[in-house]
């Protein structure tokens, strides 16, 4: 069965009956998650905060930030937001600090590597646990 919904639809199918984080919660999120990441380029590689591999990822995620102002209650701007997280989290906080030979390079061992890996995961933690608890909200229909 069908409710009209008295909140603006924007051509959307269906709403959260409830709402997600709040932009700034997410951007909070963000913000953590790419300072993490930046501490690890800047401990771990000879980076500028300027070079591709730390600008590259801010811009992704100020264009999935920009996507989430303009419609935070999009499964598909939510999942695109989990699906960068967890990619931030497996591969550059989890595996690429395992010493793995599908990877182009030897990582170091040492308890400073495994610290900043463990600085990088913690990082993107946030934007998992808040796009996660988002998309958990049910869906309702409107007209």
């Amino acid at each position: 069965m069908s409710t009209i919904s008295r909140e603006p639809s924007a051509g959307n199918r269906g709403t959260r009956s409830a709402t997600g984080p709040t932009p700034g919660r997410i951007s909070m999120a963000f913000a953590a998650s790419w300072v993490a990441m930046l501490a690890h380029n800047q401990f771990e590689l000879p980076l500028s905060p300027i070079d591709i591999e730390n600008t590259g990822p801010l811009l992704v995620d100020l264009a999935l930030l920009t996507a989430y102002w303009r419609r935070p209650t999009s499964r598909v701007v939510l999942v695109a937001i989990l699906c960068w997280a967890l990619l931030n989290l497996v591969i550059g906080g989890l595996v690429t600090v395992l010493p793995l030979p599908l990877l182009p390079f030897a990582p170091e061992q040492s308890l400073s590597h495994y610290l900043a890996h463990v600085v990088y995961a913690a990082g993107q933690v946030p934007l998992v646990l808040l796009s996660m608890a988002s998309l958990r909200q049910p869906l309702r229909a409107t007209l």
